[in-house]
């Protein structure tokens, strides 16, 4: 078993039960937990970089990773469609056109990042990259800083965990942590590491800061943080 398989299934297994969790705190809640912008950039990175632009360097374990991360996308985003209207209509008072003229754009945007993204930064490749593939990654990692700090944004602005809960924040960190250490080490790592320094070091600070956030606010609402799925 070699590090390369260790990481990409971990980390596949903790994105997972991230994904599971949100579409099941959706659903429980009727709400959803993942904010607009990252949830189209996410969304678009699972179809694009699992169909598109297949992971050739993580082999057979990378592309089942991204086809189950796709799926399980595909509940999130039903979520956010299902519910996700009164929360834009309560913090900006918008009509339902313009929140659906404003999602599609979003979703457009994403895929047109993604597509043309990859090979963008493939194309360094006496620089940093070795393929479209490793400009993927460089991308999801700038997402994944999106992501964290959209959810300490949208927890603060709901005040409530509704859509959320502590094992979303602590596995996102765990996810997040052995996808660095295999990519970084093994993978993108060529003497360039400062940008990645910065972008890794500052999506594990929003991490933290986001489970701690949530558990306090959890607790706040008389709920057990490790009870609440």
């Amino acid at each position: 078993m070699t590090a390369e398989f260790i990481a990409v299934s971990g980390s596949g297994l903790a994105w997972t039960i991230v994904y599971t969790a949100l579409v099941y705190r959706g659903i429980k809640d009727k709400s959803y937990g993942m904010p607009l912008i990252p949830l189209a950039l996410n969304f678009a990175w699972e179809v694009v970089f699992s169909i598109v632009y297949p992971p050739k360097a993580t082999g057979v374990a990378g592309v089942v990773v991204n086809a189950i991360w796709m799926v399980c996308d595909i509940g999130i985003v039903t979520t956010y469609f299902l519910y996700s209207y009164k929360y834009f209509y309560k913090y900006y008072q918008i009509s339902r056109s313009t929140w659906v003229i404003t999602t599609l754009f979003a979703f457009i945007f994403s895929f047109g990042v993604m597509l043309t993204g990859g090979p963008f930064f493939g194309q360094f490749k006496d620089y940093f990259f070795g393929e479209i593939w490793q400009g993927g990654i460089f991308i999801a990692y700038i997402q994944n800083l999106i992501i964290s700090s959209c959810m300490i944004t949208m927890l603060w602005q709901r005040r409530s965990s509704e859509g959320q809960s502590l094992y979303i924040g602590v596995f996102k960190c765990i996810g997040t942590g052995l996808t660095v250490g295999f990519y970084y080490l093994f993978i993108l790592h060529k003497g360039h590491a400062t940008l990645m320094n910065i972008i890794v070091g500052a999506t594990f600070i929003l991490d933290v800061i986001y489970i701690n956030l949530i558990y306090k606010q959890i607790k706040a609402e008389g709920k057990q943080p490790w009870l609440r799925f």
